[in-house]
């Protein structure tokens, strides 16, 4: 049998526009987990214990169930020399500071508290910095003036209907890719830490991803002939979108586990939308400033 879990970027129950399909053929004493579906929400992984790549697939699917291109902002917060904070705990207070100001700021415009999710970097020359995605319901001059201890910037999200918002979640977790056509370039980090260790803060009332858990439709000669195909063969992309009907193959990452001797794949999908939603996705990728 084939374990099969994913992860919805949705509300719980809802069809979500992104899912991440994983599927294991390990040992089959764990058979006995998944002879029925299963369906529980998944809490925030706690970063200290999770490794770097579960904690960033999390991050994924939270930005994909929570924010929308052309509708919602990027926002990058830098310090002046002048006001340039004396520790990494003061600087998180002053940006903790800031989004309360935007939240006064909405709350006079009749908004609720802002949604967002706060990146905290360190450059290359060891300047602190932040990058936060905020619903954009508070025009973008007002969220820029509201940061008075250097520069604020604040772009709309771009979406591709292809691939979401993939370009911006690798720029925030520095997996590599490209925004506006320019290279990403991986940053060094030299503090001794996990360079995704304690990076990102959500704020309450985010969506959460969620799991459901079952049989695949898959069987065992299947999934072991797919595995030893290349992950862009026409055959194992039919293979995986047939077993998941309703979407298509982003990307795939294969993995030969040697302690279970067991294939592990993880697929990233996107829900077959209408044309014309497509279309918009286009036209919301450009979006005006406002």
């Amino acid at each position: 049998m084939i374990r099969r879990i994913k992860r919805h970027a949705s509300a719980m129950n809802e069809k979500a526009h992104y899912v991440q399909v994983m599927y294991f053929n390990f040992a089959s004493a764990n058979n006995s987990l998944v002879a029925k579906r299963r369906v529980y929400k998944e809490s925030t992984p706690k970063q200290k214990k999770l490794n770097e790549k579960r904690a960033k697939r999390y991050f994924e699917a939270l930005v994909e169930a929570n924010f929308k291109g052309g509708r919602d902002l990027h926002l990058t917060l830098t310090f002046s020399d002048e006001t340039y904070p004396a520790d990494e705990r003061e600087a998180k207070k002053r940006v903790r500071q800031f989004i309360q100001n935007i939240n006064r700021k909405r709350r006079r415009r009749g908004l609720e508290n802002a949604k967002y999710i706060i990146v905290f970097e360190t450059s290359k020359k060891g300047r602190f910095h932040f990058h936060i995605l905020m619903d954009g319901k508070l025009d973008r001059e007002s969220v820029e003036a509201s940061w008075t201890h250097g520069y604020c910037n604040a772009d709309r999200l771009r979406y591709d209907f292809k691939e979401g918002l993939s370009a911006i979640i690798k720029y925030l977790s520095k997996g590599g890719g490209k925004i506006d056509g320019k290279k990403i370039d991986e940053p060094k980090v030299n503090d001794g830490r996990d360079k995704w260790s304690k990076r990102w803060i959500p704020s309450q009332g985010l969506i959460r991803p969620w799991l459901s858990e079952g049989k695949s439709r898959l069987s065992e000669k299947k999934f072991r002939d797919i595995v030893e195909l290349p992950t862009d063969c026409e055959d194992f992309i039919a293979a995986v979108e047939g077993d998941n009907p309703g979407y298509f193959l982003q990307d795939v990452e294969k993995t030969y586990c040697e302690q279970t001797g067991g294939w592990y794949i993880f697929c990233r999908m996107r829900l077959n939308e209408p044309a014309h939603l497509k279309d918009k996705g286009k036209n919301d990728s450009g979006a005006a400033r406002n």
